[in-house]
């Protein structure tokens, strides 16, 4: 680096060591949203580990795109993720990540996604149906119901059969390994050989998850022509420059990150795209017409959805307000300098999407749900990299695509036979751990339109 470098730029802003660290523990997106606020759009959190949280497109875009490849997941949260997910595309890098995503991602064309419409449709009515037997007054957990259903459809649509057999201890196993990297008892997990009570429980699942797991794959067998299920298609993916495809391992993690990662983000993007339509009644109401003039009361399918923005608009602004993935962590793997600041190598780098969705240059009354900031005739004034619900650039979520087809399609047959209603005087607080839950629930009644 030259001295005229060094001359340009500025010191880092830099909380005190154990900043707020208790607090960041439970809440660690509304506490860093709030360091963020405190010290502008970028600072040096000194909390466990030090990070450099960015709250900015100026600062993320050269992480996320011309700068990626300067930006590894050389993080403990990657590393506590790798406990579970392995290499999947998830937790994947360099030359590795490169390869695997150039086999992955024809299975995730969009011309494939689509034929998925069906088996998304008669899912969702048979929860309807369901749904159709419950008194008004009787109360749903709809976080719950949600997290059933996007299971029921990663069964279908991955192993191309009904696997509810498993739903009850797949759910046992997420909440084991649904921890916060700011979790003292997940850092432990890098240790395994410390017998401490959460340690045993956490190889339990392990096990556990590796036998449900691999005993799916054992029915599937290495002989899919790719043009069914998902899993058909991750044993016929081949490397265009090599031929090779991907051994038992490798399509073990992809699957386990397909099934925690798809299913969890999925599920908690409807949920809270259903609690705030059941907070705004207008905008309910607003969406439930919008629906019945294009649909006529049928459900959606993929070819329905460019004639149902007001739809895609919702959840946008849903995952706006609640993204699903809250947060991510980079490591700069050589100096680096985001606008008027020098990152020294191996700085961890944050960008905490419940933050930047928030950022009142780009969001003014940030906390309003209002979808129309997504109108299509709005898209030019919005700054792409002010919302990220998917991140961006080459690491894009390779699930994206499905994530938006299956929140549609299900909100599209939810919303005009139920009015939903949150159970009066409930709390309802939003919980960072490895996606945004709720953490106490949603519990709802539900009333035939």
């Amino acid at each position: 680096m030259t001295d005229s470098r060094h001359s340009r730029s500025r010191q880092l802003p830099t909380t005190r060591r154990f900043y707020r660290l208790r607090q960041v523990s439970r809440n660690p997106h509304i506490v860093m949203h709030e360091m963020l606020r405190e010290y502008g759009d970028l600072v040096r959190w000194r909390g466990l580990f030090d990070i450099c949280l960015v709250n900015h497109p100026d600062f993320i875009r050269p992480v996320l795109t011309q700068d990626y490849r300067h930006f590894s997941k050389n993080t403990t949260h990657y590393r506590m993720l790798r406990q579970v997910m392995g290499n999947g595309l998830v937790t994947n890098d360099g030359a590795d990540w490169v390869r695997q995503r150039r086999l992955i991602q024809p299975a995730f064309a969009s011309r494939r996604l689509a034929r998925f419409d069906q088996t998304i449709n008669a899912l969702t009515s048979s929860l309807l149906a369901r749904w159709d037997a419950h008194g008004s007054t009787e109360v749903v957990r709809l976080d719950r119901e949600m997290s059933e259903l996007t299971f029921d459809i990663v069964g279908e649509t991955l192993f191309g059969r009904d696997i509810k057999e498993h739903a009850r201890e797949m759910a046992r196993i997420l909440d084991v390994v649904n921890l916060s990297s700011n979790d003292l008892r997940s850092v432990l997990t890098l240790h395994p050989w410390i017998p401490t009570p959460y340690n045993r429980k956490w190889k339990r699942a392990m096990k556990r998850l590796d036998g449900i797991v691999f005993g799916l794959m054992g029915e599937r067998g290495p002989h899919g022509d790719g043009s069914g299920n998902l899993l058909g298609r991750l044993f016929a993916a081949r490397d265009e420059e090599t031929g090779e495809g991907m051994d038992d391992r490798q399509i073990r993690d992809e699957v386990v990150t397909l099934i925690l990662a798809g299913h969890e983000t999925s599920a908690m993007a409807l949920s809270w795209t259903l609690y705030l339509l059941a907070t705004r009644p207008d905008i309910e109401e607003r969406l439930v017409e919008h629906l019945g003039a294009n649909l006529h009361g049928a459900p959606a399918t993929t070819e329905d959805l460019p004639r149902l923005p007001y739809l895609k608009q919702v959840v946008q602004e849903s995952m706006r307000i609640y993204p699903p993935v809250w947060g991510y962590v980079r490591r700069a793997e050589r100096e680096t300098q985001l606008g008027d600041y020098v990152l020294p190598a191996k700085t961890w780098v944050g960008v905490v999407t419940w933050a930047l969705h928030r950022h009142p240059e780009f969001w003014p009354d940030p906390e309003r749900f209002d979808p129309d900031r997504f109108a299509p005739e709005r898209a030019e004034e919005r700054n792409f990299f002010a919302y990220l619900p998917f991140a961006a650039g080459p690491r894009t979520c390779i699930g994206a695509g499905m994530a938006m087809l299956e929140t549609q399609l299900i909100l599209a047959q939810i919303v005009p036979r139920f009015r939903m209603r949150v159970v009066p005087g409930h709390p309802i607080e939003s919980q960072a751990v490895v996606t945004l839950k709720p953490r106490h629930g949603i519990p709802v009644t539900l009333t035939r339109r």
